[in-house]
């Protein structure tokens, strides 16, 4: 993690996956950080973030974005303006044709009265773009009912995200 500001900043982390570990261990992950260009996905759970960290999104990135915006201090002082929605995909598909968004924080408020599971819905919406090879719905499953409170309720909230993200790729 990267940034892990306290007061209006960003929070920026980097996960990289390796299926199997393999004999040259030059050619194994040495690092978590994502090389500049290189990223396969990004979840945002605020818009203006995926145009902070462009510089590692490519023509191969998939974007998938809480659409809830959260403008900053500067745009709440009016000392700059926040971008659209439609500008903020309009730069992203300068990167890549494929950008998505979904309104997590919404989804959240309606079905669980609380914004504490905009998390774990973007991760089912981001599961659904095929970005995140070779982990089974029930490993994640597992995690959740390992490490969470309240399993019931965020497997539903993955769950309610991975259906959200369906209904928008097979639009697509």
């Amino acid at each position: 993690m990267h940034g892990l500001a306290q007061r209006e900043g960003a929070i920026s982390s980097h996960t990289r996956y390796q299926k199997e570990i393999l004999d040259d261990d030059r050619k194994n992950l040495q690092s978590p950080l994502i090389c500049y260009g290189d990223a396969d996905l990004y979840i945002c759970f605020e818009p203006s973030e995926a145009l902070r960290r462009g510089l590692f999104a490519s023509k191969k990135t998939v974007f998938v974005l809480n659409s809830r915006t959260i403008p900053g201090i500067m745009s709440t002082a009016a000392l700059e303006e926040y971008p659209s929605l439609e500008k903020i995909e309009e730069i992203l598909k300068g990167y890549s044709n494929q950008v998505y968004f979904i309104n997590a924080t919404e989804l959240s408020l309606n079905e669980f009265k609380s914004n504490q599971y905009v998390n774990l819905i973007m991760l089912g919406f981001a599961i659904t773009t095929g970005k995140l090879p070779f982990i089974e719905i029930e490993h994640y499953e597992e995690v959740i009912k390992e490490w969470l409170r309240d399993p019931e309720l965020n497997i539903k909230a993955l769950h309610l995200g991975i259906k959200q993200g369906e209904i928008i790729f097979k639009m697509k």
